[in-house]
């Protein structure tokens, strides 16, 4: 049976140590009269034995505390009821006179125990007859990860299996033994309570460990790294020696012994200032200094090269190691295999250009070395569905290899949409690749959709994307990255499955710098990057390529024309095109429409291509020759940049002027008549 009563502590100076002195009898005279097992639960939950008195007198109440008391037995209800009576007592009419001054003092005993139980590094535990905690410091806490309100008042043995109090308690005899707790390992030494020749319980002493047995760890990792270095430094193929700060050799390994050529009893002892007193040891541990990359040729031919370090221990130098390094075996081989690696490197480019492409890129004319190789990456590049980016100056056919690469893919039968982002207004080209919903702006009368969807499942180009806005970069980038965007004035999200090829005649590089492209945008473009030569690098090429524009350009212009002559070719590879293919074949159109017979001659070549320099109008600004009136000179540089940026917009970017201004002086020279060449 079991009954619990509440109580409240009146005594003024609380449950001090003569009050719980009477509390411990009192408790103990009601066990022995009825049968009963008592303990004392604090407010904090600490439940302890009512006949303990370091148990009691740890539960360190105050006046006007509440606990409660508890019992077990057949009187538990009369023993709960009794105890709880005495509790309420005022004790302070029995602390009169001399009885007070004890009391002080044994306050000032008990706090002062307190104070060291607490403070003790060590663990401690306490138990009474019955092997129940009755005490548990904050150490013992820490050491069994346990708090004191669940340790005390329990049987020791319930949370700690291994404790030595039971033995010790029967047998009287201290025990000592090597514990392992959650908290760490500990010494525990249990020491009986004796009193009146009767054991009243046990003291254990807790000692932590843990850091001993790191420190015993580390000692035998740094033996074991010891032994470890010592094999290390035996077969290493680098020549170790270890001098003191009077230059004495002190060690030397086998290989030291290999290099030098001498054994190490003949070696060890010695000072590095009488064997070499200019050598580089005795230079470190003279500066302090460490010396790397040494290079000593010895007269054996050997060539070594040698790092000494000065060793330092509490900022002074104590010594100095060196390594050394027979490279003779390395040079040979290192100037082997640079010999091997060009001839690899030249064979793979010969191979490279020799190897025939696919049949989508038999429309690209050409056969030169850093032509092959750009086409060689494009046929690699046509095989996977990343994103392609296609460098060159204007002229050189980007869109054309766009175009091959499309036709070599997977997805050649499916769409292939080209975008001029410099051709397109910069407010319009949103709506041109994304579409939009109808009512989305003015003029929008019904829904259209943009060049990403019409793209879907085949190939979209976007030529010119360094001229791309930075608004509209920032909105590329998401389809970029997530293959899906709205249309203008739409909410519904579009997926696509497109592949993305770009190209541009700018230097994206420089205009990341600049902050005028996104370096994200960059990333996400550059992904396999194809460098399309001039027309200047590959003059290899021009023969075939005018022999290929001359027949083409002959049977669409209906023209008789069925070669050119050696002087006219030489004329033409000499020329610097700074307009590359597209200006060749501007120029052989021309002297296919100005050759009266059926061979095109120097003389139906440009006065610029003939000479070798710029076109005339521009040679006229020089001083030997006359001036032409300005607007000759405004209508050839017009149609120059129309030539070479392909749109109104961008040739107005490359001339530092605006749209209108270009679209305007372009009208009045009748230039807008002219079909301009698309730029690849």
């Amino acid at each position: 049976m079991k009954h619990a009563e509440t109580a409240v502590i009146r005594h003024s100076r609380g449950l001090h140590a003569r009050v719980a002195a009477l509390v411990v009898q009192k408790a103990t005279e009601l066990a022995r009269l009825y049968g009963a097992e008592l303990e004392l639960k604090a407010a904090d939950g600490r439940q302890v034995p009512a006949t303990s008195m370091l148990a009691v007198l740890g539960l360190d109440l105050r006046q006007g505390a509440r606990l409660s008391v508890l019992a077990r037995g057949p009187g538990a209800e009369a023993a709960t009821a009794e105890l709880a009576r005495f509790l309420e007592r005022d004790f302070s009419s029995d602390a009169q006179g001399p009885l007070s001054q004890v009391d002080d003092l044994l306050d000032e005993t008990t706090l002062t125990a307190g104070q060291i139980f607490t403070s003790m590094a060590a663990g401690l535990v306490v138990t009474d007859a019955k092997d129940r905690v009755v005490v548990f410091n904050p150490a013992a806490e820490r050491l069994f990860r346990l708090p004191a309100p669940a340790a005390l008042g329990r049987p020791i043995g319930e949370f700690w299996p291994e404790a030595a109090a039971a033995s010790v308690r029967t047998n009287r005899e201290p025990a000592t033994r090597r514990q392992a707790l959650p908290g760490g390992a500990v010494i525990a030494t249990c020491t009986p309570i004796l009193l009146e020749g009767e054991t009243r319980g046990t003291v254990t002493l807790l000692e932590d460990i843990s850091h001993v047995e790191e420190l015993a760890g580390e000692l035998r990792a740094v033996k074991e790294l010891k032994e470890r270095l010592q094999l290390v430094l035996d077969t290493v193929h680098d020549g170790i020696s270890v001098v003191d700060k009077e230059g004495t050799i002190t060690y030397v390994n086998p290989a030291y012994e290999e290099i030098a050529g001498r054994r190490r009893a003949e070696l060890i002892g010695k000072s590095v200032f009488a064997l070499s007193p200019q050598g580089v040891r005795a230079r470190v541990l003279r500066s302090g200094e460490k010396v790397l990359g040494a290079l000593t040729r010895k007269a054996n031919g050997r060539t070594l090269v040698a790092n000494v370090s000065p060793i330092y221990v509490e900022g002074e130098i104590c010594g100095a190691v060196s390594v050394v390094k027979d490279v003779s075996e390395v040079e040979r081989l290192a100037e082997h295999l640079h010999k091997v690696l060009a001839r690899a490197e030249y064979l793979e480019q010969e191979l490279t250009r020799t190897q025939e492409l696919p049949a989508a890129f038999a429309g690209i004319i050409g056969r030169s070395g850093a032509l092959r190789e750009a086409l060689a990456v494009a046929q690699k590049a046509a095989a996977s569905t990343s994103t392609v980016l296609i460098r060159g100056e204007s002229g050189t056919g980007k869109e054309l290899v766009a175009r091959a690469l499309h036709a070599a893919s997977p997805r050649s039968g499916r769409p292939f949409v080209r975008v001029n982002c410099a051709a397109i207004p910069a407010p319009l080209l949103e709506s041109e690749l994304f579409g939009h919903e109808k009512g989305a702006f003015t003029g929008a009368w019904q829904r259209r959709h943009g060049r990403f969807e019409l793209a879907d499942g085949g190939s979209i180009f976007l030529d010119e994307i360094g001229d791309m806005e930075p608004a509209m970069q920032a909105k590329l980038l998401r389809v970029l990255q997530e293959r899906e965007f709205e249309r203008v004035g739409g909410e519904t999200t579009i997926r696509v499955d497109v592949r993305i090829i770009a190209a541009t005649n700018r230097n994206l590089e420089e205009m990341v710098r600049t902050g005028r492209f996104r370096e994200d945008l960059y990333w996400r473009l550059n992904v396999i990057p194809i460098f399309l030569p001039p027309l200047r690098e590959r003059r290899e090429d021009i023969p075939r390529l005018a022999e290929y524009f001359l027949a083409k350009l002959a049977g669409r212009l209906g023209k008789k024309v069925q070669g050119i002559t050696a002087q006219a070719l030489a004329c033409l590879e000499q020329y610097a095109w700074p307009g590359n293919v597209r200006e060749l074949e501007n120029v052989i159109e021309r002297a296919v429409n100005l050759a009266e017979g059926a061979t095109v001659t120097a003389a139906d070549l440009p006065a610029y291509v003939r000479e070798g320099g710029a076109p005339g109008v521009f040679a006229a600004a020089a001083q030997e020759a006359p001036l032409l009136p300005f607007a000759a000179y405004e209508k050839a540089i017009l149609a120059r940049a129309l030539a070479e940026c392909g749109s109104f917009r961008a040739a107005a970017r490359a001339l530092g002027l605006d749209h209108k201004t270009v679209a305007a002086r372009a009208r009045k020279y009748r230039l807008t008549e002219q079909k301009l060449p698309a730029s690849g």
